[in-house]
């Protein structure tokens, strides 16, 4: 399902998206494809799956320590897709892949790009590659029928706002504030100021993400935005509990909490 698709099958239902990430590869290989199932099963909307960098700039300790146990089983793009392509026929919701340019240029964009269409992957995000660099990374996408989805955040001018509105699609990622990922309290009506202010200028989906934490941050945002983006705190349940027996399903029940 193309995430232009999905965020118009939400609206006609009067909801909004409950986006969530987890790294691929963590804490092991082998659970990633089931706790892919577990997220879909508690009605996460889109899955934003991480590929680990060795210096993710964006990452605060907790995504951190997961991508380091990920990269420590030597994981790579092509395992990254045998994965997927094992799973994919039991996938009913879009999957966007978050990243960091350097694994994605030293695969090669292009050969990226068809990977992703052939895998049925509907969005791309990477963290550190700016606007202004991102022609061929753009033009890839679009020539695979990919999503680049870009960031504007609480320092992002209205300039600059225009700029990403015009590339910008599936959606955009707005940072809920200037930093690293992690638990931390929000400034709602900042929040709901820039994207009143995002909203005048585009018409694509705006998902908030970074410092969501608990299902109150979860209603509140969700009724300023048109989704909203949980990261660190399934990662830190993930980290805490998959040694316990019947994890994944413990996993289900506390993210359809984390969202209901």
């Amino acid at each position: 399902m193309k995430l232009e698709t999905k965020f118009n099958q939400l609206k006609k239902e009067g909801r909004k998206a409950f986006i969530a990430y987890f790294p691929f590869g963590f804490p092991k290989i082998s659970y990633s494809n089931d706790i892919f199932l577990a997220l879909q099963n508690a009605g996460v909307d889109i899955i934003e799956l991480g590929f680990p960098f060795s210096d993710p700039l964006a990452d605060g300790p907790i995504i951190q320590k997961a991508s380091v146990t990920a990269l420590e089983q030597n994981i790579s793009i092509n395992s990254f897709f045998a994965n997927i392509r094992k799973i994919k026929k039991e996938i009913n919701i879009p999957v966007v892949v978050m990243s960091y340019y350097n694994p994605i240029y030293k695969y090669k964009v292009g050969s990226f790009f068809q990977q992703l269409n052939k895998n049925e992957i509907r969005g791309t995000i990477l963290v550190d590659l700016p606007l202004e660099e991102s022609a061929n990374y753009i033009s890839a996408a679009e020539k695979s029928g990919i999503d680049p989805i870009f960031f504007i955040t609480p320092a992002t001018s209205v300039k600059r706002m225009e700029k990403i509105a015009k590339s910008a699609k599936g959606f955009i990622y707005y940072v809920s504030a200037t930093g690293i990922t992690g638990p931390r309290s929000l400034q709602y009506k900042d929040i709901k100021s820039h994207i009143k202010r995002i909203k005048e200028i585009s018409d694509t989906p705006v998902c908030v993400g970074f410092g969501i934490h608990n299902n109150q941050q979860v209603k509140k945002i969700s009724s300023i935005s048109d989704g909203v983006i949980v990261g660190s705190e399934i990662v830190k349940f993930i980290g805490q509990n998959h040694k316990e027996k019947n994890f994944f399903k413990k996993l289900e029940n506390y993210v359809r909490k984390l969202k209901s």
